[in-house]
């Protein structure tokens, strides 16, 4: 999901399921434009409803409840140089410079914070992790490979990206819920199957890659 320009409006994938969906319950859906941190210590607090997560993301994951999964998500390293043939994670990493998101843990990645002399560039949004890799004050953006796909098509398509050969590791995305919402839950997990099964959420998700 994403701020579309032109209309100042948060759409995408998660915003058309969570509308057609509530749309049915009467409940109206109201997107918040939030840093990580913020948002999910509102999601505490009760003070927002739901916020897309993943419970290996959160903090306090016994707090919240959490849907069936919308889609997988897996994070790549994005290089401006193609990785070597045959290499593996363990040639990648040690003593470079990865770009990553502000306030957010990488578990794949602490091992070669720790022992491996890799630094970690934190930036605000995916599209600054970009243009500090273009920049060189990285060697690796860190980043999802949806978010990426996206960014190639619409705000980065004069640049060559090379991912990395492997993911590191794949978590499923859910949308996490604040414990009032658990009356609601059952049916909005039969919706995802539905969707699922009809194969809407991969035409989704393709619509909005590929929309201009």
């Amino acid at each position: 999901m994403y701020l579309d320009q032109h209309s100042n409006k948060v759409v995408g994938l998660v915003p058309d399921l969570l509308e057609e969906h509530f749309r049915h319950q009467q409940v109206q859906i109201e997107f918040i434009v939030d840093n990580r941190r913020g948002a999910e210590h509102r999601l505490y607090s009760g003070d927002v409803d739901a916020m897309l997560l993943a419970p290996e993301w959160t903090a306090q994951p016994q707090q919240l409840i959490f849907s069936d999964m919308v889609l997988p998500h897996r994070d790549y390293l994005f290089s401006l140089r193609p990785f070597a043939k045959g290499s593996t994670i363990q040639n990648w990493l040690p003593e470079k410079t990865v770009c990553t998101r502000q306030y957010y843990i990488y578990q794949a990645l602490e091992p070669f914070f720790k022992a491996h002399k890799t630094t970690r560039v934190d930036a605000s949004s995916e599209l600054a992790q970009m243009k500090m890799l273009q920049s060189g004050r990285c060697d690796y953006a860190y980043i999802n490979e949806h978010v990426a796909r996206w960014m190639q098509q619409h705000q980065l398509a004069d640049i060559q990206l090379y991912q990395s050969p492997e993911p590191f590791g794949e978590v499923a995305l859910r949308v996490a819920f604040h414990p009032k919402w658990q009356p609601y839950l059952a049916g909005f997990n039969q919706y995802l199957v539905q969707q699922r099964q009809q194969e809407k959420i991969t035409q989704k998700l393709k619509f909005y890659i590929d929309k201009n």
